[in-house]
C-alpha cells in the first residue's frame, strides 16, 4: 500500500456543502483530491481554497463521468478513493404534486448517475485490486418522507452499495454508504430561508438537539475511505444526530430535555 500522501481521491459534488467539507477533510488527511462538480466555477474556487484540482462533471451524463474519471487518472494519477456525494435534491411535496420531469431528472442523476460513477472510477481500482468508495445515501432511505423521488433513490443507493461491496470485495475494493440526517448545507439553509423546511422542527426530532454539520458527514466519509476501515465494507452509517433513534418518542411527548 502506498503512503497516503501519494494517493488520489475524487469527490463528486465537491463544490457543495458536504462535498467541500469532504475535500477539506481529505486534504487535511494528506490525500491529493479532485473536486468534481456540475458548477465548474465553484469547483475551481473550492479547489483553490483547499489545494486541490477541479474538474467539471455532470453525473447525469455518461460521457461526462467517463471524461472526469480519465481526467483524474491523467492529471493526478491512479484514483484509489471515491466519495460519490453529488445528488439532485428535492423539496417536500405530496405524491400527487410530483413533477414527472423532475422525477426523471432525480432518478437519472441520483440512481443511474451514481451507478455510472462507481463503475467509471472503480474500473481502475479493479485493475489495481485496491480502492475504497463511499456513496452518500440519506436517512430518508430508512423510512417514509415527503421527498417522493429523492427518498426512493437514496434507498436504492443503499442496495447498490451492498451489491458493489460484494461484487468487488475479492478485487480489493471496499464500498460503504453514509446516510446524513438534516444537514446544514448552503442548499438546505436556502430552503429554510424560503420556508420550505423548518430547522426547529427538525431539531426537535434529533436525540442530540442539533442538526448535522457538513464536516460531521465528511469525517465519516474520511474514516470509511481510510485504512482504519480496512475490514469494513457494505455498511450504511447514519450521521444524523440521532434522528433515526427518536422514531417513537413523539408518541410519548417527544425527546426529553437535559436533566
Amino acid at each position: 500500500m502506498s503512503s497516503i500522501e501519494s494517493r488520489v481521491a475524487a469527490v463528486t459534488g465537491g463544490a457543495g456543502g458536504i462535498g467541500e467539507a469532504t475535500v477539506q477533510r481529505l486534504r487535511q488527511d494528506g490525500w491529493q483530491v479532485a473536486v468534481l462538480d456540475l458548477d465548474p466555477d465553484n469547483a475551481k474556487r473550492v479547489a483553490e481554497r483547499h489545494g486541490a484540482l477541479a474538474c467539471p462533471i455532470d453525473i447525469g451524463d455518461a460521457a461526462s463521468i467517463e471524461a472526469a474519471a480519465a481526467f483524474v487518472e491523467r492529471e493526478l494519477g491512479p484514483c484509489s478513493a471515491l466519495a460519490a456525494v453529488a445528488a439532485h435534491l428535492e423539496n417536500p411535496h405530496a405524491p400527487e404534486r410530483q413533477d414527472m420531469d423532475e422525477w426523471d431528472d432525480i432518478l437519472r442523476v441520483n440512481l443511474t448517475g451514481t451507478f455510472r460513477t462507481l463503475t467509471a472510477f472503480g474500473r481502475g481500482m479493479k485493475e489495481r485490486r485496491s480502492g475504497a468508495i463511499v456513496t452518500v445515501g440519506s436517512i430518508t432511505a430508512f423510512n417514509s418522507s415527503p421527498l417522493q423521488a429523492y427518498g426512493p433513490t437514496k434507498a436504492a443507493i443503499l442496495n447498490m452499495t451492498r451489491n458493489f461491496a460484494v461484487a468487488w470485495g475479492r478485487s480489493g475494493i471496499r464500498v460503504n454508504c453514509v446516510c446524513p440526517g438534516p444537514t446544514r448545507t448552503p442548499a438546505v439553509e436556502a430552503s429554510y430561508a424560503r420556508g420550505e423546511r423548518n430547522p426547529e422542527t427538525m431539531i426537535r426530532q434529533t436525540a442530540l438537539g442539533t442538526l448535522v454539520r457538513p464536516m460531521d458527514v465528511a469525517n465519516a466519509i474520511s474514516f470509511l475511505l481510510s485504512d482504519q476501515a480496512a475490514a469494513i465494507t457494505g455498511i450504511d452509517l447514519p450521521v444524523d444526530s440521532g434522528t433515526l433513534a427518536t422514531q417513537l418518542w413523539s408518541l410519548y411527548g417527544g425527546v426529553p430535555g437535559p436533566e
